[in-house]
């Protein structure tokens, strides 16, 4: 978890300083863009490719390489003295960062037995946000009380620290976790059985509708966490210091809103409920409070932006839980890791383009345009998550006579 709270640290240190570095490194929000597809193209590739590695190798090994990776590429970062620099600083993150996710799913698999993973994956995959509560305070105090610099330079040492640690701790790197015997399960888990090939898993229609949502939902994600610190404070009026007050607000809410909704999961299912199904429940309900983001731009303050803000990426988070206990309830252990990396590289693949584009779509329609679009697109997914995966729980229900 450690690990997951350095992850998103270190990758929120650019949007928090970003009007303080836009004047020191002398580039525009066009050029922002560039950064963030600087970030999120080989984030893509490397989603995938570690996804297969982690399969391969294993956790110890792939952990503690991709972690050392992100903190030398943030110490880079703060040593940077030109755009190209920064640049060439933000692809090695992104080609570094990624492996972190299909790591902790595999981990979660081989240590925690089936009854307990929908809270274990609704603790570790918003573990993250912890970071992201962090890093506004952390990075504002680093800022002003020493440089700029020092917010990247002194959590990337730490990086190297802790990834250390985790090749002394992760000592389940290669088996997998048999479920406790003693507690039923009211449906039966994904076999771990020879693990399908990436191909077959590519012909499954249940994988297919979570890639779909992942594809349209993911944006308002990554939109989120690179620009709304900046519009915060270059649109909303709060300086650094006051956004280092407020702008772990939202990470703290979805912490707190993914452990209650994963432990909930877990409930219905040690009742006898399928874990699928209440998933999919938690999306469309989830998926109803998304239009309030088309509001953010009509907000009466700034504390009223990070209340609708908080909401957004409560959601969001809360959907990234589900998808990996959708992952762990239809698929075999074996090839999880690969389906987190597929999964996260398709979702990344659509930000990428609007994060590139999104410089442009600001100088000419505003904040209001793109707020009031990315709204609309976790309604889209839950819509097709019930269609697909929905129909084939009731099917499935129908004919077991559950």
């Amino acid at each position: 978890m450690a690990l997951l709270v350095l992850n998103y640290f270190d990758r929120q240190t650019l949007a928090i300083l970003k009007p303080v570095m836009k004047t020191q490194l002398a580039f525009d929000d066009e050029a922002y863009s560039l950064l963030t597809f600087a970030f999120m193209l080989p984030y893509i590739v490397m989603y995938v490719v570690s996804g297969r590695l982690i399969d391969r190798v294993g956790t110890r090994v792939c952990m503690t390489v991709f972690a050392i990776g992100w903190s030398v590429a943030n110490i880079a970062s703060g040593l940077s003295h030109s755009f190209g620099h920064l640049a060439a600083s933000r692809v090695l993150m992104g080609a570094a960062e990624p492996g972190a996710f299909p790591v902790v799913q595999r981990a979660i698999l081989n240590w925690v037995p089936v009854e307990r993973r929908a809270l274990a994956i609704s603790i570790a995959t918003p573990a993250g946000n912890i970071g992201a509560i962090l890093a506004p305070p952390l990075i504002a105090l680093l800022a002003t009380g020493l440089n700029w610099r020092m917010a990247f330079v002194i959590p990337g040492v730490i990086g190297i620290v802790v990834a250390i640690m985790w090749w002394f701790t992760d000592t389940k790197h290669g088996s997998s976790a048999p479920p406790v015997p003693s507690v039923p399960s009211p449906v039966p888990e994904a076999v771990d059985e020879e693990a399908p090939s990436v191909k077959e898993l590519l012909r499954d229609k249940r994988f297919l509708a979570i890639v779909a949502a992942r594809m349209i939902s993911d944006p308002v994600w990554y939109f989120y966490l690179f620009w709304s610190a900046g519009y915060l404070q270059e649109r909303a009026g709060l300086s650094l210091a006051e956004l280092g007050f407020v702008g772990g607000i939202p990470y703290i809410v979805a912490v707190l809103v993914c452990i209650m909704l994963g432990r909930l999961v877990d409930r219905y299912t040690e009742r006898g409920h399928d874990p699928i199904r209440v998933q999919l429940r938690v999306f469309a309900l989830s998926a109803a409070l998304m239009p309030l983001g088309a509001l953010i731009t009509m907000a009466s303050s700034a504390f009223v932006a990070v209340a609708i803000i908080t909401v957004v990426v409560a959601v969001c988070q809360a959907w990234f839980v589900g998808y990996n206990v959708l992952l762990a309830g239809l698929f075999p252990v074996k090839i999880n890791a690969s389906a987190v990396g597929i999964l996260g590289a398709v979702g990344a693949s659509t930000s990428l383009v609007l994060n590139l584009l999104a410089g442009s779509l600001l100088a000419q329609f505003d904040y209001i345009a793109l707020f009031a679009g990315l709204a609309i697109l976790h309604p889209v997914s839950a819509v097709i998550l019930f269609l697909v995966i929905g129909r084939s729980r009731a099917r499935r229900a129908a004919a077991t006579g559950a």
